[in-house]
Protein backbone atom coordinates (compact mmCIF):
# COMPACT_ATOMS: atom_id res chain seq x y z
CA UNK A 1 0.00 0.00 0.00
CA UNK A 2 1.16 3.81 -1.07
CA UNK A 3 1.93 6.31 1.62
CA UNK A 4 -1.33 6.91 3.71
CA UNK A 5 -3.49 4.45 1.88
CA UNK A 6 -4.12 1.66 4.75
CA UNK A 7 -5.58 5.01 6.63
CA UNK A 8 -7.86 6.11 3.91
CA UNK A 9 -9.11 2.21 3.79
CA UNK A 10 -9.50 2.18 7.22
CA UNK A 11 -11.78 5.61 7.32
CA UNK A 12 -13.55 4.67 4.06
CA UNK A 13 -14.42 1.51 5.67
CA UNK A 14 -15.20 3.24 8.45
CA UNK A 15 -17.60 5.24 6.92
CA UNK A 16 -19.11 2.37 4.83
CA UNK A 17 -20.36 0.14 7.55
CA UNK A 18 -22.14 3.34 9.32
CA UNK A 19 -23.88 4.29 5.68
CA UNK A 20 -24.28 0.46 5.34
CA UNK A 21 -26.02 -0.03 8.71
CA UNK A 22 -28.56 3.09 8.25
CA UNK A 23 -29.39 1.82 4.89
CA UNK A 24 -30.01 -2.04 5.75
CA UNK A 25 -31.93 -0.26 8.59
CA UNK A 26 -34.07 1.90 6.46
CA UNK A 27 -34.66 -0.82 3.46
CA UNK A 28 -35.74 -3.51 6.49
CA UNK A 29 -38.38 -0.93 7.85
CA UNK A 30 -39.72 -0.55 4.29
CA UNK A 31 -39.97 -4.37 3.23
CA UNK A 32 -41.68 -5.10 6.94
CA UNK A 33 -43.71 -2.12 6.60
CA UNK A 34 -46.45 -4.52 4.99
CA UNK A 35 -46.61 -7.32 7.75
CA UNK A 36 -47.47 -4.52 9.95
CA UNK A 37 -44.45 -3.49 12.55
CA UNK A 38 -40.28 -1.47 11.59
CA UNK A 39 -37.42 -3.78 11.54
CA UNK A 40 -36.76 -2.64 15.56
CA UNK A 41 -40.48 -4.06 16.21
CA UNK A 42 -38.82 -7.11 14.09
CA UNK A 43 -35.73 -7.81 16.22
CA UNK A 44 -37.44 -8.55 19.75
CA UNK A 45 -39.78 -11.12 17.75
CA UNK A 46 -36.85 -12.56 16.52
CA UNK A 47 -34.69 -13.18 19.29
CA UNK A 48 -38.16 -14.82 21.21
CA UNK A 49 -38.45 -16.98 18.29
CA UNK A 50 -35.69 -19.04 19.76
CA UNK A 51 -36.57 -18.53 23.18
CA UNK A 52 -39.64 -20.16 23.47
CA UNK A 53 -39.57 -20.26 27.44
CA UNK A 54 -39.56 -16.27 27.04
CA UNK A 55 -37.53 -14.09 27.95
CA UNK A 56 -36.92 -11.67 30.92
CA UNK A 57 -37.13 -7.76 29.81
CA UNK A 58 -33.88 -7.31 30.86
CA UNK A 59 -32.73 -10.27 28.77
CA UNK A 60 -34.27 -9.14 25.39
CA UNK A 61 -32.59 -5.67 26.31
CA UNK A 62 -28.91 -7.28 27.08
CA UNK A 63 -29.89 -9.32 24.04
CA UNK A 64 -30.65 -6.77 21.70
CA UNK A 65 -27.97 -4.32 22.98
CA UNK A 66 -30.77 -1.61 24.24
CA UNK A 67 -31.98 0.75 27.21
CA UNK A 68 -34.59 -0.83 28.85
CA UNK A 69 -36.93 2.24 28.16
CA UNK A 70 -36.32 2.04 24.74
CA UNK A 71 -37.26 -1.81 25.26
CA UNK A 72 -40.36 -0.98 26.75
CA UNK A 73 -41.80 1.18 24.36
CA UNK A 74 -40.80 -1.78 21.44
CA UNK A 75 -42.74 -4.30 23.73
CA UNK A 76 -45.69 -2.14 24.39
CA UNK A 77 -45.86 -1.95 20.42
CA UNK A 78 -45.81 -5.71 19.89
CA UNK A 79 -48.43 -6.26 23.28
CA UNK A 80 -50.73 -4.19 21.38
CA UNK A 81 -50.58 -5.80 18.25
CA UNK A 82 -50.74 -9.27 20.04
CA UNK A 83 -47.54 -10.33 18.80
CA UNK A 84 -46.24 -10.69 22.18
CA UNK A 85 -47.42 -11.71 25.72
CA UNK A 86 -46.27 -9.84 29.00
CA UNK A 87 -46.16 -12.18 32.62
CA UNK A 88 -44.67 -11.69 35.97
CA UNK A 89 -41.78 -14.29 36.15
CA UNK A 90 -42.53 -17.03 38.71
CA UNK A 91 -40.34 -16.50 42.00
CA UNK A 92 -39.94 -12.63 41.26
CA UNK A 93 -42.94 -10.61 40.70
CA UNK A 94 -40.73 -7.92 39.90
CA UNK A 95 -39.65 -9.23 36.38
CA UNK A 96 -41.65 -9.36 33.78
CA UNK A 97 -41.39 -12.55 31.09
CA UNK A 98 -42.15 -11.75 27.26
CA UNK A 99 -43.15 -14.56 25.21
CA UNK A 100 -43.64 -14.41 21.48
CA UNK A 101 -47.54 -15.79 20.53
CA UNK A 102 -48.54 -17.50 17.58
CA UNK A 103 -49.34 -14.12 15.74
CA UNK A 104 -46.06 -12.77 16.72
CA UNK A 105 -44.44 -16.41 15.23
CA UNK A 106 -46.84 -15.99 12.03
CA UNK A 107 -45.88 -12.56 11.52
CA UNK A 108 -41.77 -13.21 12.06
CA UNK A 109 -41.90 -16.26 9.55
CA UNK A 110 -43.73 -14.59 7.07
CA UNK A 111 -41.23 -11.63 7.39
CA UNK A 112 -38.42 -13.84 7.25
CA UNK A 113 -39.24 -15.40 3.54
CA UNK A 114 -38.94 -11.51 2.51
CA UNK A 115 -36.04 -11.06 4.57
CA UNK A 116 -34.41 -14.13 3.28
CA UNK A 117 -35.07 -13.28 -0.81
CA UNK A 118 -33.56 -9.60 -0.01
CA UNK A 119 -30.46 -10.78 1.29
CA UNK A 120 -30.07 -13.41 -1.78
CA UNK A 121 -30.81 -10.28 -3.93
CA UNK A 122 -28.06 -8.27 -1.94
CA UNK A 123 -25.72 -10.93 -1.60
CA UNK A 124 -25.64 -11.78 -5.05
CA UNK A 125 -22.74 -12.32 -7.08
CA UNK A 126 -20.06 -12.77 -3.93
CA UNK A 127 -18.82 -15.87 -3.20
CA UNK A 128 -19.12 -17.96 0.50
CA UNK A 129 -15.30 -16.87 0.50
CA UNK A 130 -16.08 -12.95 -0.19
CA UNK A 131 -18.58 -13.61 2.45
CA UNK A 132 -16.40 -15.35 5.03
CA UNK A 133 -13.68 -12.54 4.81
CA UNK A 134 -15.96 -9.44 5.37
CA UNK A 135 -17.54 -11.49 8.49
CA UNK A 136 -13.78 -12.15 10.18
CA UNK A 137 -13.15 -8.24 9.35
CA UNK A 138 -16.61 -7.77 11.03
CA UNK A 139 -16.19 -9.69 13.71
CA UNK A 140 -12.83 -8.31 14.94
CA UNK A 141 -13.90 -5.28 14.75
CA UNK A 142 -16.72 -6.27 17.17
CA UNK A 143 -15.11 -7.90 19.36
CA UNK A 144 -12.86 -4.93 19.81
CA UNK A 145 -15.24 -2.35 19.99
CA UNK A 146 -16.74 -4.47 23.25
CA UNK A 147 -13.31 -4.01 24.72
CA UNK A 148 -12.43 -0.80 26.47
CA UNK A 149 -10.55 2.26 24.99
CA UNK A 150 -6.79 1.10 25.49
CA UNK A 151 -4.62 3.19 28.34
CA UNK A 152 -2.46 3.49 25.43
CA UNK A 153 -4.84 5.71 22.97
CA UNK A 154 -6.29 7.46 25.71
CA UNK A 155 -2.99 8.46 26.54
CA UNK A 156 -2.54 9.47 22.69
CA UNK A 157 -5.59 10.86 22.68
CA UNK A 158 -4.73 13.47 26.23
CA UNK A 159 -1.24 14.32 24.89
CA UNK A 160 -2.44 15.17 21.18
CA UNK A 161 -5.26 17.38 22.92
CA UNK A 162 -2.66 19.45 25.24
Amino acid sequence: MGDGSRETVQILIKQRIALIARRWSTRASRLFKAYGFTNAQRAPLHLLKHAPQGLTQSELADGLQLSEPTLSRRVTRLLADGLVSKHRLPGDGRANLIKLEPAGLKALDGSETTAALDRELLFQGLSNEDLEAALRVLDVLAARMEDPLESEIEAEAEITAV
